[in-house]
């Protein structure tokens, strides 16, 4: 099987092509610092041999939030490197951490919007992510990824509902800016030899949001800035999310939710046609960047 072959990406060659993508664990305590629970949970997942782990998001800022790790200050290093160290010792595998920028959202339901951004704040976004990647090549870690998927920041510039009026908004060219201007500020930092994967929606799952029209475009544009390889989610979204007074409002409650984490009422693989089209997009424009692709894919047989 192909699915257990090892495959190069930008000199980090994985054992197989299983991937364990990013998920909270909601095991860290508000400080985002690593923990035993965290170091215990990764190490029985290194332990099943994935090629590659990615670490759940890391916030590259010191904006307050829940149980969320965090790598925006250098004082998380030290814990940053003992789960690296931990799971290069448990298995074979490789490992890199999803760095994430989040906006404030409030107990009301209210909640901050790319278009409350002023373009010092957008600068500072592509400061903080070159910075926390910085952080993840000294914490010896074998690459980093960049969260750019479902109802965060980066996601919301790349969003069709993007509507800033400046040079961050509407067109496509627009919506890519600060996606393009954060990669080119990471490689800048991490080097050419340090694989770089970014995370994004193949289809945010709302209405009047992109569809695979634009996500090929944006596969290929991120291809051709020297991303390492693009792992597709889907939806995950504010804009459908139901809020339960008293709480924050949750991206993953409504339709767009659950195209992220099909249930059982969805068909196995149930997201794969997306990855399927990306790929094919990206063939026939001359990128061979490898594509990750999720969402109930439970067999070998079924993955291969």
């Amino acid at each position: 099987m192909k699915l257990f072959e090892p495959i190069d990406i930008n000199g980090m060659t994985l054992p197989n092509r299983v991937v364990l993508t990013a998920m909270v664990t909601r095991l860290s305590g508000e400080d985002g610092l690593v923990n035993k629970d965290i170091i215990d949970r990764y190490v029985r997942f290194a332990k099943g041999e994935p090629g590659l782990i990615v670490l759940e998001a890391m916030a590259v800022h010191e904006a307050r939030s829940g149980p969320l790790l965090r790598i925006g200050d250098d004082r998380f290093l030290p814990g940053l490197m003992d789960l690296r160290k931990a799971l290069h010792e448990a298995a074979p595998v490789k490992v890199i951490p999803q760095i994430i920028h989040f906006l404030k959202i409030a107990r009301s339901g209210w909640r901050q919007k790319i278009a409350d951004l002023s373009k010092d704040e957008i600068r500072e976004i592509v400061g903080h992510y070159a910075a926390a990647a910085a952080r993840a090549r000294r914490a010896g870690y074998d690459g980093v990824e960049l969260h750019m998927a479902h109802a965060y920041t980066m996601s919301s510039f790349l969003s069709l509902r993007n509507t800033r009026t400046d040079e961050y908004g509407r067109s496509l060219e627009n919506r890519l800016r600060l996606a393009t201007e954060t990669i080119a500020a990471v490689r800048s930092e991490v080097g050419d030899d340090f694989p770089m994967g970014v995370r994004f929606d193949a289809e945010e799952c709302i209405k009047d949001g992109y569809t695979l029209v634009d996500s090929r475009q944006i596969a290929l544009r991120m291809a051709r800035l020297g991303i390492d390889y693009l792992s597709l989610s889907a939806g995950g979204k504010f804009e459908d999310a139901v809020h339960k007074p008293g709480e924050p409002l949750y991206p993953y409650t409504g339709y767009s939710g659950d195209r992220c984490m099909p249930s059982a009422s969805y068909s196995d693989g149930a997201n794969s046609y997306l990855a399927a089209g990306i790929k094919e997009f990206l063939l026939e424009n001359g990128a061979s960047t490898p594509v990750v692709t999720t969402g109930k894919i439970r067999e070998p047989a079924q993955a291969e």
